[in-house]
């Protein structure tokens, strides 16, 4: 071939290599426009991640300490497996000694029904002796005459607190040789003292997947009431806080509005805090604790439940018994002992002093 010819050849072979890379880009432009499928790609924003931060729940309250007047005596059931001890309800017990009351830990002495010498229960003689008498979470079921004699003590005027959570069943786990094991303690209701005062605590946890104080378990409660344990309260937080049914004789004081129940999926409006005559029956022990009693308007109920604690009149006694009594396995927290004092517990056998 002459040159001329061999020019031209190679000139017209780069000139349709050229045109078929310039068609194949054209190509890509257009797909990458228009998408594999021919369609139109959006033009979607980037997603802000500012948007998944959580909002803050005000967390800067203290709790108020009730009224100070006549000293009262404020007993807390520890001789039913009680799954909240002391130290899940500090700033209450902080709040009742710091105004002088007396705070008692009540183990039973080795059994809450045992006889004493003077031919009543312990659990009796620490009625008698005590203004106001807590329970919460009992692992162990109240017999029916330890709910005769809580019910008795609220009737003479003695003020009780009921406070429940979702119940659960102990679990016990070992190796395979036998050689470690790990035992978790189940908790219970108050329910058998409940039903003395037409009240009774639901088994389920109450949840809101929408409006909640960052985790849906964590529901807000508003009043229901004026007064009373609602006094100064617009919201509250519950950490999977059981339904208090209750009869037209009590009276809620704070509900939370919107939830589901976790065994149904049923919204409504369900009482948490509820009060009937000297009883009162929360379905939450979280808001009494260090970590809950400060979220939102928690600290306003937690003083409220202080102050109903310390306001009633006790009239009469239980089983017959009268007077001062020793409480066996009492744990003694009074005004005097938290300012390095005495303590009021140090004469009576089988019990421990304790600052708070």
């Amino acid at each position: 071939m002459r040159a001329p010819d061999l020019r031209r050849g190679v000139g017209a072979f780069v000139a349709v290599l050229l045109a078929a890379v310039v068609v194949t880009a054209g190509v890509g432009v257009v797909s990458d426009a228009v998408g594999s499928n021919g369609a139109t790609q959006p033009d979607a924003p980037a997603y802000d991640t500012g948007d998944l931060l959580p909002t803050p729940v005000d967390d800067g309250g203290s709790v108020p300490a009730p009224d100070a007047g006549t000293q009262k005596t404020v007993v807390v059931d520890a001789a039913h497996g009680n799954t909240v001890g002391r130290a899940d309800m500090q700033p209450l017990v902080n709040a009742l000694v710091e105004s002088g009351h007396e705070v008692r830990f009540y183990t039973g002495g080795g059994s809450s029904s045992l006889i004493s010498g003077s031919g009543t229960s312990a659990l009796n003689e620490t009625l008698n002796d005590a203004d106001a008498f807590v329970i919460a979470d009992p692992a162990a079921a109240y017999s029916g005459a330890e709910a005769d004699a809580v019910s008795a003590f609220a009737d003479n005027g003695g003020r009780v607190l009921l406070l429940g959570d979702t119940p659960t069943t102990a679990t016990s786990a070992s190796s395979l040789l036998g050689l470690t094991g790990e035992t978790t303690a189940g908790s219970g209701q108050p329910n058998a003292v409940a039903a003395r005062h037409g009240l009774a605590f639901n088994a389920d946890y109450l949840y809101d997947m929408t409006e909640n104080a960052n985790n849906f378990q964590y529901v807000y409660g508003s009043p229901s009431a004026d007064g009373g344990l609602a006094a100064g309260v617009d919201r509250t937080v519950f950490d999977a806080a059981v339904a208090v049914a209750h009869g037209d004789a009590a009276t809620a004081a704070i509900s939370a509005e919107n939830v589901s129940r976790e065994s149904t999926r049923t919204t409504g409006t369900y009482a948490v805090a509820v009060r009937s005559g000297n009883v009162a029956a929360i379905g939450d022990t979280w808001f009494l604790s260090p970590d809950g009693a400060t979220v939102a308007d928690n600290e306003a109920l937690v003083g409220n439940v202080a102050d109903f604690l310390v306001s009633g009149t006790k009239t009469g006694t239980i089983g017959g018994s009268s007077g001062s009594t020793v409480r066996p396995g009492g744990i003694s927290l009074d005004g005097a002992n938290a300012a390095g004092g005495s303590t009021n517990a140090s004469n009576a056998t089988n019990a421990t002093s304790a600052t708070a």
